[in-house]
């Protein structure tokens, strides 16, 4: 059962790795905004296989709040953007 743990970390490692990537070499502030998205969504996955790894549910609630406030800020930043930048 291990193992299946450490290939999930993995993966959500290797998604990460691309995820900041494409922040870095973004065209436009809304693929930056959207991979910031990403990024913070891996990060609660990950923190979520940690907690069922150590068999520990303490911080579900932490979690869903944090990821909550992550995705409220990321739409409420692309809409400022979109009225800004020009469709490309």
């Amino acid at each position: 059962m291990i193992w299946v743990f450490a290939v999930t970390f993995v993966l959500l490692a290797v998604a990460g790795l691309l995820v900041v990537v494409r922040l870095l070499l973004g065209r436009s502030t809304l693929d930056r905004i959207v991979s910031v998205d990403v990024l913070v969504t891996l990060i609660v996955a990950g923190t979520c296989v940690g907690m069922g790894l150590q068999q520990d549910g303490s911080n579900i609630a932490l979690l869903a709040a944090f990821a909550l406030l992550a995705f409220i800020g990321s739409i409420s930043t692309a809409k400022l953007i979109e009225k800004k930048e020009p469709y490309r």
